[in-house]
């Protein structure tokens, strides 16, 4: 027969819901990680957003008309296809309680010069809720050896 500790029981309690099963809960590493993963690694931003955004998710990129979840949809589905051999590699994942910051090197096309991308998530109960992000193009001509990435 197997036993289980108290402390078992009580995780498996407060990880299940009823009606639907166990819940994995996921860090807001976690959260933001698989969304990036899905939405722009895997190409399928549509998919990503109806998994891992709130109903209420405010987008702050000025490339995203009206910054919702719709126009923030439409934005990366038009760059995907605009740029079909895209790659976005993440290079540094930092996370404070419900922020989470990726360092994002971001090549349009293959042979072409990368952009490096901040990327700022906050994360509300499992849930992207805000996004912010930072574009720097890599200079012609950097006067500084270090990459930018």
């Amino acid at each position: 027969m197997k036993t289980f500790s108290l402390a078992a029981v009580a995780v498996y309690l407060l990880c299940t819901n009823a009606a639907t099963g166990p819940e994995i809960i996921q860090s807001p590493k976690e959260v933001v990680t698989a969304f990036y993963r899905e939405a722009l690694m895997d190409f399928k931003p549509k998919e990503a957003f109806a998994r891992y955004a709130a109903p209420d998710f405010v987008e702050h990129s000025a490339d995203s008309v009206g910054g919702t979840t719709q126009s923030t949809i439409d934005f990366l589905t038009d760059l995907i296809q605009k740029s079909p051999q895209a790659n976005w590699e993440i290079l540094r994942v930092i996370a404070e309680d419900d922020m989470v910051f990726l360092h994002v090197r971001f090549t349009p096309a293959k042979g072409a010069t990368p952009v490096t991308v901040g990327e700022i998530f906050r994360v509300r109960k499992g849930k992207l809720v805000e996004h912010w992000d930072i574009i720097q193009h890599a200079p012609e001509h950097p006067v500084n050896p270090n990459s930018i990435f």
